[in-house]
């Protein structure tokens, strides 16, 4: 095993009630488990050996010798010929003695250093290289020590690393031997030993990182050979940020990538999108790629602990994705978790933090009383008496702060890691428990995980591996409708009745509402969700240089959500309902097989990376669901739907989902002179989504190139540039885009009569379409990375514009066909944008330093074709319309509506606009065409949802042995469409109203623009309008993390490797001028196409940790 290559991970390593019981418990056991590879890694002087061969070759018997102890050869196989026979015959003899006679009459040196064995040849006198030992200490410019530099005698494989304090010493050096000292982002330095026993020597800093290794589909590659443009972020950036899900902790650290928190619920998944979105009918969402194994878009990133990651890469141009053919198309995020390799001894790492969550933004809304007089005003403007005939004892009822609180969150992790010995092994287990309660009561998250990874070095040609994950959730869904409490949860409506019951009633309709506060206490809602996901390699080297791969791995995942409404519920008691109960579930099972090809080969000037491979996958999904109604007894809830005393109500479904992909791949790199690369990609993809159509298979090629300017002369004599590099890439990648039997024409149940009995029957549901094929996105990308100043100062630069063509739309079909619609490719839209981001090392000094990271993306999508018509509408959430449409021509999508101009100021401006039914003080909108009428013929573009540009900042302070993060991000420019506002600025008095209408008109405040108390009669003549366009820009500061690490050695803490102490804030200060207090919210979730929207979601909280971290 080549020891250079073992030694990279471990430099990433120095560079960055009853659950608790049951954690613990698991704690131990690992412990347990991995006594024995703490007492591998003691000793091994005293083992004995016994051993007889005859006529075998130097080299097999060195393997013999191997496989019989915990020893390992490192030799040069370049100046020693093992190819020589011989025979010997031990019983109980000391590896010296064997040795000795091994070596007897051969020109090789032996020198054993702990298990392992360093092998020399004798000079041509016959006398020995070896020097006994050379030593010293590693430091940076400051003269402040590093830990974890490898040094290696150049040409072998020999080498230590550097302790916590920089020391080194390294035995048996030749004396004219070369020491390569290496540390990820210094420069590597080679120093002639020239009969030296010590060497002290200080490393430079590199920014730009750009020898790194980074993982890239299907292999690695350093970041200087890039062609396409991927972005890396590592753990230790990640790490106790108090968060259940990945894609939460890379919103803004990387260019290109919108990441959207739908709300603040506990493990609610984010809106991600990677350059843009593709798909109109299709998912947008990226493909996740977990230690190789493609996981799939829409993949649970509540399965992955975070403390788990090493890295997280994000493809994003056609050269990079391409190789990921038609699931490649919205972006790549390749997640590589931790390993044991280069830990030469055990290592157990404890970390744990707990904090506290709280509300921060309350919404303004008028009091009880004010309430009661804006509900009687327009009740008297109609003529309806008075709904509150007692103002001064109207309740003043805060809904949201009844039903939220401060809510705890704590996590708890433990991991072990290390590698034999004979470093032919390598181990990484993990245990970690997440518990995060919700700030609306009785919602929280809960997970356990454990990860364990496994690689095994079967001989110098044969490797293989195991990786296991497995989760199991607990999600207390919430019980309300946030956006339902602001609207029906009057300020002027009690909790509780005189009698002390819950009430049930809207005191001005006098309709039966929910009780949100009897919601929290008393419905039952959870999910339960368990994963289980493994996968094992093994790896033969052919012959230098050409190795073959195969993976086989299955992932199983178990939903099941249980509700219950009991009877005792205020609306169901009222009504006589009854309770109602449902039980869903589902079974999911992934199976994937991947085998590769890969063949690097260098030649004086050339370097040449090809790979090749074949792949399939198999997914299979069986779900079932009941419910049932009209329960007289709440005693055993869901547990016995058959309980349900209304069979009209009562549903029982079940269904089932299958799909299969075989692809073909292939990916050459070409570097010459190291200052000009070319990547050629492709890759074919066959889809049983398609089985039926003469699409079924389809082709995605891409190429890249790139050009290292620092290395050609006229650059390097301009003494300005440590690095630039220009790129360019331009390929295709794929989407299907549709669900399996798309292509099929389906039949559909319905329920009609036969001979006045129900009866099930089947009638047409969709027609088929036998040439449906894959949506494509043609993307090209101009990009150039460049650094100056000692490389402190560096930027990168991308630009992108993609176009998607086939696009998946529902058209419209005429209706003698039987059917209304019918899924076609027709449409086509584009995205192009423009990425940055700047590195700069501010300050670096002896004891402190101030790093500063700065990214800014914007991205400009366009419809430009939507098979022929004009538009399509999207959403019409509230009673005034459509609200969003697809425009060709237009960003996809925008808000559309008509256009707010105050209030009517006189019947006179009101005779005048031919409208009729209006009032003085009334709402008064646009009428574009002038007709007398406000329909959607006056509707235009109002808002767009696309942000300008989004960006975030990142400080980091270290001062000695402290360290501060400071990270804010944003957007600026973005629209949000409020759709609370149609009820609180314009509704009925049945519902809350914003605190500004105080300061509505009146006939004492005639010039007032917000509109009269009662001049609207329906919602549905406040069309969706300007009112309800918002300005999303905000700067939050997103996380704040101070940590002091501990001088363990100075206090004598000699069995700490390192120990911690931190506190984090995330979400600590927000500014927005949104009238519901976070504008980074979506009404409609995930959804494809359509965000934007708020009602009144799940709102964020801010979170204040304290923990502590330590290895040893």
């Amino acid at each position: 095993m080549n020891y250079l290559q073992t030694l990279k991970c471990r430099q990433e390593h120095f560079v960055r009630n009853r659950r608790l019981l049951n954690l613990v418990t698991i704690c131990v056991l690992l412990i347990t488990l991995f006594n024995f590879s703490v007492k591998a890694s003691q000793d091994s002087s005293f083992q004995t050996i016994s051993l007889k061969v005859r006529e075998q070759k130097l080299s097999k018997v060195l393997e013999m010798i191997e496989e019989e102890t915990d020893y390992s050869f490192f030799y040069n196989s370049k100046e020693l010929k093992l190819d020589q026979t011989i025979s010997i015959d031990f019983k109980g003899n000391s590896i010296n003695e064997v040795l000795d006679k091994v070596f007897k009459g051969i020109k090789i040196v032996y020198s054993i250093q702990g298990s392992q064995i360093l092998l020399i040849p004798k000079d041509k006198e016959g006398t020995e290289t070896l020097q006994q030992t050379v030593s010293g200490r590693v430091a940076d410019e400051e003269n402040l020590p590093l830990p974890g530099v490898s040094i290696v005698i150049k040409g072998t494989s020999h080498g230590v690393v550097t302790d916590i304090n920089g020391n080194y010493l390294i035995a048996n050096v030749p004396a004219n031997a070369v020491l390569v000292f290496s540390f990820i982002g210094m420069k590597t330095l080679e120093v002639a030993v020239t009969n030296q026993t010590t060497i002290n020597v200080k490393m430079e800093e590199v920014t730009i990182g750009i020898d790194e290794v980074i993982a890239i589909g299907y292999g690695s590659i350093k970041k200087g050979e890039l062609t396409g443009a991927v972005s890396s972020v590592k753990g230790d950036m990640l790490e106790n940020i108090p968060a259940a899900r990945v894609e939460q902790m890379l919103q803004g650290r990387v260019a290109g990538i919108q990441v959207t928190q739908v709300d603040g619920s506990p493990g609610a998944a984010s809106l991600i999108r990677v350059r843009g979105g593709n798909s109109i009918q299709g998912d947008n969402d990226p493909l996740y790629v977990v230690d190789g194994y493609i996981m799939g878009i829409g993949y649970n990133l509540n399965n992955i602990n975070t403390s788990d990651i090493q890295s997280i890469e994000v493809l994003k141009d056609a050269t990079a994705i391409a190789v990921y053919g038609t699931r490649g198309s919205n972006g790549v995020v390749l997640i590589t978790t931790k390993t044991g390799k280069d830990i030469f001894k055990p290592l157990v790492t404890f970390n744990a933090y707990h904090g506290t969550q709280q509300m921060i933004n309350y919404i303004e809304l008028l009091d009880g009383q004010q309430h009661a007089e804006w509900a009687n005003e327009a009740y008297e403007f109609v003529g309806n008496p008075p709904s509150f005939t007692d103002i001064e004892n109207v309740p003043n009822t805060n809904w949201i702060k009844a039903i939220t609180r401060d809510a705890p969150v704590s996590n708890v992790d433990l991991s072990i890691a290390g590698q034999s010995p004979n470093s032919k092994s390598d181990y990484y287990v993990s245990a970690n428990y997440f518990n995060q309660e919700g700030i609306i009561k009785n919602s929280g998250f809960n997970r356990y995980s454990f990860n364990s990874k496994l690689n095994i070095e079967l001989s110098e040609k044969v490797n293989v591996g195991f990786k296991l994950n497995a989760s199991r959730s607990f999600i207390e869904n919430n019980k309300v409708n946030f956006s339902n409490v602001l609207i029906q949860g009057l300020t002027s409506k009690a909790i509780y009745d005189e009698d002390g019951n819950y009430t049930a009633l809207n005191p001005v309709s006098g309709s039966v509402q929910r009780n949100p506060v009897a919601d929290v206490e008393l419905k039952v809602d959870h999910s339960i969700r368990t994963n289980l996901f493994g996968n094992f390699f093994i790896e033969y080297e052919l012959f230098h240089g050409l190795t073959l791969r195969s993976t086989i791995g299955p992932e199983l995942n178990f939903y099941k959500t249980n509700v219950y409404n009991p009877s005792t519920l205020p609306d169901n008691s009222y009504t006589n309902a009854g309770g109602d109960g449902s039980v869903s579930q589902s079974n999911r099972f992934d199976i994937l097989n991947e085998n590769t090809v890969t063949y690097v080969k260098e030649m004086g000037n050339h370097r040449l990376n090809m790979l090749g491979g074949f792949t399939w996958q198999k997914q299979q999904t069986e779900s079932l669901a009941s419910s049932a109604y009209g329960f007289s007894n709440d005693a055993t809830t869901y547990n016995n739907l058959s309980l349900g005393s209304d069979p009209l109500r009562n549903v029982v479904g079940s269904g089932w989902n299958d799909h299969k992909l075989v692809s073909w791949l292939a990916r050459a790199n070409y570097t010459y002179k190291n200052k000009y690369m070319f990547t050629l990609v492709g890759r074919v993809d066959g889809s049983s989504k398609f089985a039926t159509t003469k699409n079924k298979y389809a082709f995605f090629p891409s190429a890249g190139v790139a050009w290292r300017l620092d290395h050609e002369p006229f650059i390097q004599n301009l003494n300005v540039f440590d690095l630039i590099k220009l790129r360019a890439s331009y390929g295709s990648s794929g989407s299907q885009a549709i669900g399996s039997y798309r292509t099929l024409s389906v039949l559909n149940g319905t329920n009609v009569d036969f001979n006045d009995l129900p009866v099930t029957a089947v009638v047409s549901g969709r027609p088929a379409n036998e040439d449906l094929k894959w949506e494509t996105t043609d993307q090209l990308d101009l990009g150039i990375d460049l650094a100056i100043l000692n490389n402190r100062l560096s930027f990168e630069v991308d630009y992108y514009q993609k176009v998607t063509k086939d696009l998946l739309l529902n058209v419209e079909i005429p209706y003698q066909t039987g059917y209304t619609s019918k899924l076609q490719n027709l449409g086509k839209i584009s995205n192009k944008g423009l990425e940055l981001t700047f590195n700069s090392t501010n300050i670096s000094r002896k004891n402190f330093k101030w790093l500063s990271t700065l990214i800014i993306s914007g991205n400009r999508s366009k419809v430009l074709d939507l098979a022929g018509s004009e538009f399509i509408d999207l959403e019409s959430p509230i009673s005034g319309g459509v609200s969003s449409r697809l425009i060709v021509g237009q960003p996809a999508p925008v808000f559309v509506g008509v256009e707010y101009l105050g209030t009517w100021n006189s019947q006179e401006e009101i005779d005048a606009s031919k409208q009729t039914g209006q009032f003085v003080g009334g709402p008064h909108f646009k009428d574009v065409n002038e007709d007398g009428f406000i329909d959607l013929q006056d509707f235009g573009i109002i808002g767009n949802p696309q942000p300008d540009f989004i960006g975030s900042l990142n400080n980091t302070f270290i001062w000695k042995n402290f360290e501060l993060d400071i990270y804010l991000q944003g957007t600026y420019g973005n629209d949000v469409f409020n759709t609370f506002t149609q009820q609180a600025y314009f509704g009925r008095p049945e519902g809350n109203k914003y605190a500004e209408l105080a300061d509505r008109w009146t006939q004492d405040n005639p010039t007032s623009d917000i509109p009269r108390a009662g001049t609207i009669l329906t919602l549905a003549t406040a069309r969706s309008n300007t009112v309800n366009i918002e300005d999303g820009s905000h700067l939050r500061l997103k996380n704040l993390r101070f940590t002091y690490n501990l001088p363990v050695k100075k206090l004598g803490l000699d069995k700490f490797q390192s120990l911690s102490v931190y506190f984090s804030g995330s979400n600590l200060f927000l500014l927005s001028n949104f009238r519901l207090g976070d504008p980074e919210v979506n009404r409609y979730g995930t959804d494809n196409v359509v965000y934007g929207y708020a009602s009144g979601e799940y709102p964020h909280a801010r979170t204040l940790t304290f923990g502590v971290k330590a290895s040893f």
